[in-house]
Order: structure tokens, then C-alpha cells, then sequence
């Protein structure tokens, strides 16, 4: 059994279906790293993006597939796969909002974001005067901007966009992307067997145009491996993943 970690409330990337049962892009592709590691199971277990990093710390899950920004104070925590999603981050407002167009805007204003998020990370570092308003989910943040609690929340376009769609909230994304994030897979420092036998699975799913039926099937036709080969030297990382697989 592969113990795999997500929020279950980031659609499209997790999300709990109609049956309560975990689904997702992040669902989809831990199957499939699973089952070509030669798992039988993924066991999913709820986290948030404060939990994830000690989760794998102490061994209560084996790896986080949940779209986790890979950063220089993370790597120093855990290791990471090869990437496998790019997340572009918005702005998203009330309709109608003409003071909140971008970055700039944004100075003083209420803020919603994950705790514990990179986006938690980003306002708390880079906007003056604001006032970071955290939630457990994007949802309830969302929820906030559209009542007037919050002036605006910052979350992945695809999740923001289903979310408000889904759950019938008047807010809308500024048209300019806040910036682009490269999210990986996590586990425990030093499990080299794993890492490689995780990377190799994904450059396989690439290969063969697995990673793209998933992406287009979750992101609304949108091609995440034509995302991924945008990164500065990614077809260098995927040509220097060994061809051998190694057991898990």
C-alpha cells in the first residue's frame, strides 16, 4: 500500500466525489505512479499544507501528491520528484473590482490564503500593509471575498475557477496570472530507491501520453505536459532520469 497524502479539497487536483471517495488529477496520477512501481493500493489521507512536510517526517504517509510548490526551505525538509504540474496563481476578486488588477494593488488589502501555503508565504513577504486572512481551504476564502470579508484571495486558476463555478461564488480571477509555481511530489529525505522509481513512473507517463489524458481530463482539455516542457531545462531532467526502474 502506497500512503499518499492530499487535501481532498482542491478541485480539480483532489476533491471527495459524490460517493465520498477521493478523486482528482493528484488522485489520477498517484494510481498510476502506484501502479507502475508495482503498488497495489494508494491509501489517501486527508492533510493540509501544514501537516504535509512533518507527515512525511514521521512516516504517517509516504509520499504528498497534493500540487506542494517546490521551494529552497522545503528541499531542505524533504525531497522532491521530478515536477509534475505547473500551477499558475491568481488574483481572484469580487466582479466588478477595478482596485484590484494586480500585484501592486494589493498592498493593505485582507488576503486570503491557505495556511501554510506558499501563497500565505508570498503575501506575508511581499505585499506591505496587508492583512493575511488564513483558511484550512480555498473554499472558505473564496467564500469571504464573495461576501466582502476578504478583498481578495490568492489560489491556483483551475482551483479558484472550479470552486466558484461549483459552489456558485461571485468571484472572478484579474486577467493577468500573480506568477506560475512548479509543484512536485514529496517524501522523506533520503529514500533515493523511491525518488528514482517515482521519476522514472512519471518521465514514463510523459512518454506515452498518459500524464496528458489526466491533466486533460481534470483541467478542462488543458495539456499539462506542454506546461512542464515550458520549464528552463525540464527535457534535461527527463533525459537524465535512468531508463532502469527501480523497485520501491
Amino acid at each position: 500500500v502506497l500512503r499518499g497524502s492530499n487535501t481532498q479539497a482542491s478541485p480539480p487536483w483532489s476533491l471527495l466525489d459524490e460517493n465520498n471517495v477521493p478523486a482528482g488529477y493528484d488522485v489520477d496520477v498517484a494510481h498510476e505512479i502506484a501502479r507502475r512501481i508495482g503498488v497495489d493500493n494508494v491509501e489517501f489521507i486527508q492533510g493540509t499544507f501544514q501537516n504535509f512536510i512533518p507527515g512525511v517526517q514521521t512516516g504517517t504517509f509516504d509520499i504528498v501528491i497534493a500540487g506542494q510548490t517546490v521551494t529552497d526551505e522545503r528541499k531542505e525538509q524533504v525531497d522532491f520528484s521530478l515536477p509534475y504540474q505547473v500551477n499558475g496563481v491568481a488574483i481572484f476578486v469580487q466582479p466588478g473590482n477595478e482596485a484590484i488588477q494586480g500585484e501592486a494593488d494589493l498592498a493593505g488589502k485582507r488576503i486570503g490564503v491557505t495556511a501554510g501555503s506558499t501563497q500565505e508565504d508570498f503575501v506575508r513577504e511581499n505585499i506591505p500593509d496587508a492583512e493575511v486572512l488564513t483558511y484550512e481551504n480555498a473554499t472558505l476564502a473564496l467564500r469571504d471575498v464573495a461576501l466582502g470579508r476578504a478583498d481578495a484571495a490568492l489560489f491556483s486558476r483551475f482551483v479558484g475557477a472550479y470552486l466558484a463555478e461549483q459552489n456558485d461564488l461571485d468571484v472572478v480571477p484579474t486577467p493577468e496570472l500573480l506568477n506560475s509555481e512548479v509543484n512536485a511530489m514529496s517524501f522523506r529525505k533520503g529514500e533515493a530507491d523511491f525518488k528514482a522509481a517515482v521519476d522514472r513512473a512519471l518521465v514514463n507517463m510523459i512518454e506515452d501520453g498518459t500524464l496528458t489524458e489526466i491533466s486533460r481530463r481534470w483541467l478542462g482539455g488543458l495539456d499539462m505536459v506542454e506546461e512542464l516542457r515550458t520549464l528552463p531545462d525540464y527535457e534535461g531532467l527527463l533525459e537524465a532520469t535512468p531508463v532502469a526502474s527501480p523497485t520501491a
